[in-house]
């Protein structure tokens, strides 16, 4: 189900919803690393499970690992 234009961070998204990077937050070291593996603004992710702690996600044909700390900074739509 797509979220309806409500942006929030992507921690909070549940599993097997596709949502789209809005803004990404954080340090500039974060936010270049967020950047270069493919979190940018209109990129497509989808969430493939979500924990408490982790997130795995598909972003631009690749999949990631992230804690969920680090997804608080990564705002999706």
């Amino acid at each position: 189900m797509q979220n309806m234009g409500q942006v929030l961070p992507l921690s909070l998204v549940r599993a097997g919803e596709t949502v789209t990077v809005r803004r990404v937050r954080g340090s500039e070291d974060m936010r270049r690393h967020l950047q270069e593996i493919g979190f940018v603004d209109g990129a497509e992710v989808h969430v493939v499970s979500s924990s408490g702690a982790n997130i795995i996600v598909l972003v631009k044909g690749s999949r990631f690992g992230l804690d969920a700390k680090v997804a608080q900074h990564i705002m999706a739509a």
